[in-house]
């Protein structure tokens, strides 16, 4: 099995790709071969929506080498609140031709406030979903929890090895009639369901696991205040509850 690395960031030992390292390495120590490449080592160009004669927008070495993966892992970093423009030229122009159930993995790191991580992520697996892939694992990282993502890729770079031979292309002999299984599979993962609300309820809770001090306490009745008003289904009103307790740790 031969699962590759897609890495958004050009920072060679960024968070980014210490988080890729981490995944492909579980990967590894199940038997798969594995490949680590960055994008800013290839020419992507923007896509403009029309196919231009001549004119590559996606790389053939870097589209031969998608194509050739049994399974994909994808990590991007967050920048003002979205995966970067680099990965997202990427997503938009690499072929990826019979990807219908493909294996695939990824994650986002937002570094600074920590905001984006969620949106970053579904981004990713927005690709992912609309490709026909078998994605798993989502994984919305911070510098607040970056220990705890680095532990759980690993994992999730070994469980893409012991789904691959069991996993089956979405039935339906064309595109278009698989999507009612591929939604259906998509419902299944968490976040994408997600919006920015959760997103501070989130942050605030990795805050809270490796914050200490007399202000935890504050932060946790904030928090669940936020809580039981989202379960209510008021989510404007968990709103100052949420962004309370975050700000309340925040570094």
């Amino acid at each position: 099995m031969f699962v590759l690395g897609v890495v958004g960031s050009g920072r060679e030992h960024g968070r980014t790709a210490k988080l890729m390292a981490s995944a492909l390495g579980g990967a590894e120590a199940r038997g798969a071969r594995t490949q680590r490449i960055f994008l800013a080592d290839y020419d992507i160009q923007y896509h403009l929506g029309v196919a231009a004669k001549g004119m590559p927008y996606c790389p053939e070495t870097l589209s031969g080498l998608c194509a050739k993966a049994d399974a994909l892992i994808l990590g991007s970093p967050v920048y003002y609140g979205d995966i970067n423009g680099l990965t997202r030229s990427f997503m938009d122009s690499v072929p990826l031709p019979d990807s219908n159930g493909k294996l695939a993995l990824g994650f986002a790191i937002a570094g600074g406030s920590g905001k984006g991580l969620l949106s970053g992520v579904q981004s990713i697996y927005h690709f992912f979903y609309h490709r026909q892939m078998r994605a798993i694992d989502p994984t919305p990282v911070s510098r607040f929890n970056m220990d705890a993502a680095l532990v759980s890729l690993q994992e999730s770079g070994a469980s893409l090895v012991e789904r691959f031979e069991t996993v089956e292309p979405f039935p339906g002999e064309a595109r278009n009639d698989r999507w009612a299984d591929v939604l259906a599979y998509y419902a299944g993962l968490p976040y994408f369901d997600a919006g920015p609300v959760d997103e501070f309820v989130m942050l605030a809770e990795q805050l809270i696991r490796i914050s200490e001090g007399p202000k935890v306490a504050e932060a946790k009745a904030a928090l669940g205040q936020a809580v039981d008003l989202i379960r209510e289904g008021e989510p404007s009103r968990a709103a100052p509850y949420a962004v309370r307790a975050y700000e309340l740790l925040y570094f």
